[in-house]
């Protein structure tokens, strides 16, 4: 669906879209596309600081080959004269605001996920949740809200049922509307089939 057409809908905020439409370009490998979100974004006098944090959070989801990538396009469309630095929880506080946001999406299922990802590997419990949550999720200039809708349509695009219903219930809890989370797709997929497919798992 051409990007004209998808900000032209209601539900879901265009600074929002940007994000999304950003970021499944990202796993696609659909770099036409990406470099048209960012000059939309661009456009629309978003801050150039989203798009750098949804490209940080895309290496939780589409890896650093991409992000790598990602970021070439970013220079291209929207150059800046000095690198972009900072924006992290401090240190200190990284473990505590991560275990927070961890516990915030999860909710009542926060104790079963946890001991999932302890099952599988000590080291990949600690990446999550000191990498992944507390270095990464936290960062506040994106909300947790935006950033459970962009893990929504990842998840989706990448085909990840039990994930998915994870973060969609993780995103209520942050305060996403169902809207939202349905032109979030509508957004991956276009009006097709496969939106309608993954809206109707968000029931």
């Amino acid at each position: 669906m051409p990007i004209d057409a998808l900000l032209a809908r209601p539900g879901l905020a265009p600074h929002l879209r940007t994000l999304v439409g950003a970021v499944v370009a990202i796993w696609r490998g659909d770099w036409p596309r990406l470099r048209d979100w960012f000059a939309t974004a661009r456009g629309l006098d978003q801050p150039r600081q989203d798009l750098e944090e949804t490209l940080l959070q895309a290496v939780l989801f589409c890896g650093f080959p991409r992000v790598v990538t990602a970021f070439e396009q970013l220079a291209e469309v929207w150059p800046t004269a000095t690198p972009p630095t900072g924006g992290a929880v401090p240190v200190a506080a990284q473990a505590a605001a991560g275990q927070a946001l961890f516990a915030t999406v999860y909710g009542s299922n926060t104790a079963a996920v946890d001991g999932l990802l302890r099952s599988f590997h000590a080291d990949f419990h600690a990446f999550v949740l000191e990498a992944a949550y507390g270095r990464i999720l936290a960062r506040p200039h994106l909300s947790a809200h935006s950033r459970e809708i962009l893990a929504v349509a990842l998840l989706a695009a990448q085909d990840q049922p039990r994930q998915f219903a994870g973060h969609a219930r993780g995103a209520r809890h942050c305060g996403a509307t169902t809207e939202e989370l349905q032109e979030a797709l509508v957004t991956t997929f276009g009006d097709t089939p496969a939106a309608a497919f993954w809206q109707l798992r968000l029931r």
